[in-house]
């Protein structure tokens, strides 16, 4: 599957495979179980708060980092190295819960590795897009890997009975040694951009540069409406192992991988869809099936039958890929080279921070304002249902799309 179309370096692209396994499979291990985890130990309260650790720094360092790829140094090796770094932090994190230390200590380790680990997604999209001919089509195959990750993290999570165990996180900092150390066998993939010598480069060096996309209508809506798609997206991942749990689902973390399997199928035929649909009515489905998605996860709190969330998660994997993977494509497409490390930079800043971060904040006053009402499930997953269809027509009025959209 990946012995054509790449230009080897070092190592080869099945060490970009390798790596995007390890990637997804080091938050795979605790970000579903996460809510379970911190309500186990207390702590619930936090909840809101460890979700927006992530996004707080995701905001600044992915276009530092990714600036860094662009004139610096080569990106495997920053990202290798971010890895290592980080994962004894994100262990750290985990080890304060099993201690008793109390959320604090917890959120000033996981701080930590958040910093080192918001620009990693960024970096290797970068390192493959850049060592992948025909991206549109190849680009998938190698990232289906991350979602075969999650799979295999998610239930070997159920399978050690770690759904609320803080151990998912010690394992999940050895994975990640793991993916720092398979990133130094990767393609080389040096700088493309130049600083000018003698001149003052403080807005290259801080990524600031990417900025411009936001000047082109087409990447200015694409972007927005990454931004309000992720808003809502973070209840996904906080509250719907929680429902999950009430609902008498004794296994979250492994029902919470649905999405990854229907994700799989979904990154797999992706590469055959854009052949045959343009990107702007791909990323169009992306969002119905995020209407859906929280649509079932309503009727499901009416009702109060698991089938109807579990259909629901299982929606996350094609609304995901759809959205998420054809817009790193449209932005590779659409920026020239001396940037690309940037421009997925600040797509990552816009998904993983600025959105992250209000998602996690917003998402979390919002669920304990509709917590004591009447069937409740319905009222917050409802009003989310409604704000993502409100992305979806913003989109599709704004976005103009051109011959080469395909």
């Amino acid at each position: 599957m990946f012995s054509t179309g790449v230009k080897l370096g070092k190592g080869g692209s099945w060490w970009i495979a390798i790596g995007f396994f390890l990637l997804t499979a080091a938050p795979g291990m605790w970000y579903p179980v996460l809510p379970n985890i911190l309500k186990a130990q207390g702590i619930e309260w936090v909840l809101p708060y460890a979700f927006a650790v992530g996004p707080l720094v995701a905001m600044f360092t992915p276009l530092i980092f990714g600036s860094m790829a662009d004139y610096r140094f080569s990106a495997q090796k920053l990202v290798g190295t971010l890895s290592l770094l980080g994962a004894g932090f994100l262990g750290m994190a985990f080890y304060a819960l099993h201690m008793g230390w109390g959320a604090w200590w917890y959120l000033a380790f996981q701080f930590v590795n958040a910093l080192l680990g918001a620009p990693m997604w960024a970096l290797v999209s970068t390192v493959t897009l850049a060592n992948v001919d025909n991206a549109q089509r190849k680009f998938p195959l190698f990232r289906v890997w991350g979602s075969i990750g999650w799979v295999a993290a998610g239930v070997s999570v159920s399978l050690l009975d770690w759904d609320s165990s803080p151990m998912v996180g010690v394992a999940a900092a050895g994975i990640r040694v793991f993916f720092g150390l398979s990133c130094f066998m990767m393609p080389d993939t040096p700088p493309q951009g130049k600083l000018e010598p003698g001149k003052s480069n403080w807005r290259k060096n801080l990524g600031l540069d990417a900025l411009i996309l936001f000047k082109d209508r087409t990447m200015r809506v694409f972007l927005l409406t990454t931004l309000l798609f992720t808003i809502p997206l973070g209840a996904f991942y906080m509250y719907a192992p929680i429902q999950l749990k009430e609902l008498g689902d004794t296994h979250p973390a492994a029902s919470m991988t649905l999405g990854q399997l229907t994700e799989i199928i979904a990154m797999l035929m992706l590469s055959w869809l854009l052949t045959m649909v343009k990107l702007r009515w791909v990323i169009v489905a992306a969002l119905l099936l995020g209407v859906a998605r929280y649509g079932l996860f309503a009727f499901s709190g009416w009702g109060g039958d698991l089938i109807w969330i579990w259909l629901g998660i299982a929606l996350h994997g094609p609304c995901y890929t759809l959205f998420y993977i054809t817009g790193q494509i449209l932005v590779d497409r659409r920026v020239d080279s001396s940037m690309r490390s940037q421009a997925q930079a600040l797509l990552g800043t816009l998904v993983g921070g600025v959105g992250g971060l209000l998602g996690s904040l917003f998402c979390g006053w919002y669920y304990a304002g509709t917590k004591g009402l009447p069937h409740s499930w319905v009222f917050f997953w409802g009003i989310l249902a409604v704000a993502v269809l409100g992305c979806a027509l913003y989109f599709v009025t704004g976005f103009v799309g051109n011959k080469t959209e395909r």
